[in-house]
């Protein structure tokens, strides 16, 4: 197992830090190390760690991180957001870590709407900078 860790700076001034693994291309950018209480797959691919109590982000991992920050040529890649799976009681407090830092340093919020339907499908981009230097 090949490690690697670094420190990043953060939008509020605070500090994180990453680990990435690159045997497994994974990559977990840690906000505050503390025992997860709930943890949530945001797209098949992100998955959030969280404190239950306090509502506040404590890790963020990306999995096949290189795959997912790869650049196309139509622009950034947009993943679906997998709310259907999130219990009732998990919604509201993943949508609004989602709306704050430190997540917002790393992910942009979007939607998008199929043709002929009334169902709108949220979404999320990886925001490039702050991974660049972790990946």
């Amino acid at each position: 197992m090949k490690l690697e860790k670094r420190e990043l700076s953060l939008s509020t001034g605070q500090t994180a830090w990453y680990e990435y693994d690159q045997d497994s291309d994974m990559l977990e950018i840690i906000f505050r190390p503390a025992e997860a209480t709930c943890a949530v797959e945001l797209t098949e691919s992100i998955i959030l760690r969280f404190d239950w109590e306090t509502n506040e982000p404590l890790s963020l991992g990306f999995i096949s991180i290189s795959h997912l920050i790869q650049p196309t040529e139509y622009g950034e890649v947009h993943f679906q957001l997998l709310t259907d799976e999130w219990p009732d009681e998990v919604q509201a407090k993943v949508w609004e870590m989602l709306q704050r830092p430190p997540l917002t340093d790393f992910l942009k919020l979007s939607s998008y709407a199929p043709a002929h339907t009334h169902k709108i499908i949220p979404m999320a981009a990886i925001k490039q900078p702050l991974l660049a230097q972790a990946a």
